[in-house]
């Protein structure tokens, strides 16, 4: 009768206990605009839903975050066509009450100002007319199934991935294709279902609806 007992406790809480195959799920998918513009694609999405309250507070406290967007297309199979980066260095200036934010994407280094915070996380997590890689790129995928997917970071704890991405965003096409086997610029599966990308304090994965490139 007990271990009768005892084996219905353990079934009961073997549910409870997320297994590995659990534990490497697809992120969850959201609706993203897509604009092809001579054969290159342009995205719009929010990911605003990532700064909650103790985000927010973090980036008003007057020490330098680091807010990290890679906006990657796949095809169908998870292989990577493209990538494209957006980092954004934010710190309030307590005695101006002003926020500088150093933003760099492609073909963009500067330093902009605002007064409110929401200023500053609609330019570091709105995508809109994100251009991702470039027309050379999908030139030979044409009518072909592709989506996105992107990996929004608040301070990445390895220095390596703002490095990886300040030298990606330095090379003279501002980034787009991807190549050179940099486990950086992975497969779908290896970013976003096995995420073997290094962690941060606050990490938004999601993947768009399938699309299909420019003929």
């Amino acid at each position: 009768m007990r271990r009768g007992v005892l084996t219905a406790v353990f079934v009961s809480l073997a549910w409870l206990v997320p297994s590995a195959s659990r534990a490497q799920e697809e992120p969850a998918q959201r609706r993203v605009g897509v604009h092809w513009v001579d054969g290159a694609p342009a995205v719009d999405f929010s990911a605003l839903d990532l700064a909650d309250r103790a985000m927010r507070e973090k980036l008003a406290s007057g020490l330098p975050q680091t807010l990290v967007m890679r906006v990657y297309a796949y095809a169908e199979s998870g292989q990577p066509i493209a990538m494209a980066p957006r980092s954004c260095r934010v710190t309030y200036d307590l005695w101006e009450e002003v926020y500088r934010v150093q933003v760099e994407e492609a073909g963009v280094d500067r330093v902009e100002s605002f007064r409110g915070l929401d200023g500053v996380l609609r330019r570091c997590l709105v995508a809109r007319r994100f251009a991702v890689g470039a027309a050379s790129d999908y030139a030979a995928r044409g009518g072909q199934p592709i989506y996105f997917a992107a990996i929004v970071e608040l301070n990445p704890l390895s220095p390596d991935t703002v490095h990886r991405l300040r030298r990606w965003l330095a090379r003279p096409a501002g980034g787009g294709r991807v190549g050179g086997g940099e486990a950086f610029f992975g497969s779908f599966v290896s970013l976003f279902v096995n995420r073997r990308i290094g962690s941060a304090e606050r990490v938004l994965r999601f993947r768009s609806q399938t699309v299909r490139a420019a003929p």
